[in-house]
């Protein structure tokens, strides 16, 4: 039989949200669910901007206009918000053209 000695055993607690098994689950919540979801976000954002500068300036020959009667640029196949290159690249082709044609 063991005899008591008097000695007292102290036994700290800590508190919930100390607890290590408990900061796992929320730092493991926290990278699989919540990272993603902002990801996620930024990825859309980001494919949206895109999509507007690609539609805005013109580049790969996008543009919003979707009847002759409404675009503004140097002709019908130009679109009014085609870059300045684009814009003077189709205009030396129009001109060499003319040039072949006047032959």
């Amino acid at each position: 039989m063991a005899e008591f000695t008097g000695k007292a055993i102290i036994v700290q607690r800590e508190p919930w949200y100390k607890n290590p098994t408990f900061l796992w689950a929320l730092k493991s919540t926290a990278i699989n669910f919540i990272l993603p979801f902002f990801n996620g976000v930024m990825l859309g954002f980001g494919e949206i901007l895109a999509n507007e500068l690609v539609f805005k300036y013109g580049w790969f020959g996008f543009s919003r206009v979707s009847s002759p009667a409404t675009a503004l640029g140097l002709g019908p196949g130009i679109p009014p918000s085609a870059t300045a290159e684009y814009k003077k690249t189709l205009q030396a082709d129009s001109r060499r053209l003319e040039k072949l044609r006047g032959e």
